[in-house]
């Protein structure tokens, strides 16, 4: 069963992914149209900054939720590395159920948000605004995904921390 979920995270991962990067190549050719458009053709578009706003919205907690997998954010661990092997395991394991209650709560108060402000539109393009607001219950769902498949892998042999070249 572990091993499912620990699979069924990678391949939800890697998918996201290039989700991420297919949103990204949108929001970026929505901005370069629109930056086109507004200096050489001498009319904005009205879309696109909506558009790279959504899209920016998703991109970013994807691909939040994609590097809690292998815990590949941006993290200080200078006082961790010199932690013995037991209580940097017990550390580790105590930032991931944090992870993975803040992914919970996110997707919780996501969704409530997102069912709150259900029949409004966006300004520019009338999408449905649950197009914007559907990001945080996703993204919390897939990186409580990724926190129990990492609170559940097995542990990592410990590293010895690395020493300081001065």
């Amino acid at each position: 069963m572990i091993k499912l979920l620990d699979r069924t995270s990678h391949w939800v991962a890697r998918a996201t992914d290039i989700v991420v990067i297919g949103m990204a190549s949108v929001m970026m050719t929505a901005l370069i149209l629109q930056v086109f458009s507004r200096y050489v053709l001498g009319a904005s578009l009205v879309w696109s900054e909506e558009l790279a706003l959504i899209l920016f919205t998703w991109t970013t907690l994807l691909a939040a939720t994609s590097v809690l997998r292998d815990m590949a954010h941006v993290r200080l661990d200078v006082l961790i590395s010199y932690l013995p092997g037991g209580l940097r395991l017990w550390w580790e394991r105590a930032i991931t159920l944090a992870i993975l209650a803040f992914c919970i709560a996110l997707a919780v108060s996501g969704y409530d948000y997102t069912v709150s402000t259900m029949g409004q539109v966006s300004a520019a393009m009338r999408l449905p605004i649950e197009v914007l607001h559907l990001a945080a219950p996703v993204c919390g769902g897939l990186g409580a995904l990724h926190a129990l498949a990492r609170l559940f892998r097995p542990a990592a042999p410990a590293e010895t921390p690395k020493e300081i070249v001065g």
